[in-house]
């Protein structure tokens, strides 16, 4: 059985590829950070791509940042898997609960992340949604959550779409 890590060059050349790190803000995508956070009424939500050092923030509600080290990110554990990565106190959790995001500014304790499926293998990033306070997350959330960033991987493929320039036919001579 191979494992997530396996595909983290191959990840890493797809998110190249497809220049959605080096972009600009995109409104389908904040409007899909603006519903998530509002349908799940939670502080923070973001969609993020992971790099190898940085985690990328392409949308952001609740939280103004365009930037964090990936050794901080929680992101970093939800491109581990398929599944939506859930952490119901990162107080209590000890792979978080010395994180600066949650001693600090702005005192995290839940997460909540579904990876961004861009193909088999491929996790270009996460839709996270996050709270101030401990919370629980269902399946149904779960579901939920991972539609929205289905949304998410449709708009960022359109996007690399556009992107590429059709060269103009010509009309031949007559």
């Amino acid at each position: 059985m191979t494992s997530p890590t396996d595909h983290e060059e191959e990840r890493l050349l797809v998110l190249l590829e497809t220049g959605s790190s080096v972009t600009g803000p995109s409104p389908p995508l904040d409007e899909i950070c603006q519903k998530a956070r509002h349908h799940f009424a939670m502080t923070i939500s973001l969609i993020t791509l992971v790099d190898r050092q940085k985690l990328w923030v392409k949308a952001a509600q609740g939280l103004a940042v365009s930037e964090l080290p990936r050794d901080t990110a929680f992101c970093t554990y939800t491109i581990l898997s398929d599944d939506v990565f859930v952490i119901n106190d990162m107080l209590t959790d000890e792979r978080f609960k010395a994180n600066p995001l949650v001693l600090g500014e702005p005192h995290l304790r839940f997460y909540a992340g579904a990876p961004l499926i861009y193909q088999q293998d491929i996790r270009l990033g996460s839709l996270c949604i996050l709270d101030v306070r401990p919370r629980t997350f269902s399946r149904g959330d779960k579901a939920e959550l991972t539609e929205m960033a289905d949304r998410v991987v449709t708009e960022i493929a359109a996007q690399e779409l556009g992107a590429l320039e059709l060269p103009t036919m010509k009309q031949p001579f007559v």
